[in-house]
């Protein structure tokens, strides 16, 4: 009986997994999204960056765990991660519904916040720039003039 099987593949190496697990007669899913970035541009994006799902026999363990590009497969102690169908089919749907309708981002330019921690906490705050390296550049009013600053994204609340 098919399952689907749950592995991680090796950063950069998507595509020669990809064309390994097809020249083995294996079915996979890779699902991705389509994100609406700041500037108005679509792109697609991993939905979880470094997983794959296989569809394979449990016997072909084994197989699957040496294929060139794999670089584990999800165990659990003895038990080998599964996911059953539904689940993949809801996936699938997700997946299908990004690219009619694009995924904005939480956090987008000119959206204000509040900050949760340090001297200013509590503070209302507008988003100058997209984040980078969970920080963000935000504009503070200080002293009756707007400074820019820079933030970690996780001492904002939305």
């Amino acid at each position: 009986m098919k399952v689907w099987i749950v592995a991680t593949y090796k950063k950069n190496e998507l595509k020669r997994l990809e064309n390994n697990l097809l020249s083995q007669g294996f079915n996979y899913f890779n699902p991705v999204i389509n994100i609406k970035s700041h500037n108005h541009r679509f792109k697609e994006e991993p939905m979880f960056p470094g997983y794959i799902f296989i569809n394979a026999d449990i016997e072909n363990y084994q197989k699957i765990k040496y294929t060139k590009g794999i670089s584990s497969v999800i165990r659990f102690n003895k038990n080998i991660a599964i996911v059953e169908d539904d689940e993949i089919d809801e996936l699938r749907k997700i997946q299908h519904d990004s690219f009619t309708e694009p995924i904005s981002p939480k956090v987008f330019i000119g959206q204000e916040a509040v900050l949760t921690n340090g001297p200013l906490k509590g503070a209302l705050v507008t988003i100058a720039s997209m984040p980078r390296n969970d920080r963000v550049n935000i504009f503070i009013h200080i002293l009756g003039t707007k400074r820019k600053i820079s933030a970690f994204l996780k001492e904002i609340k939305f």
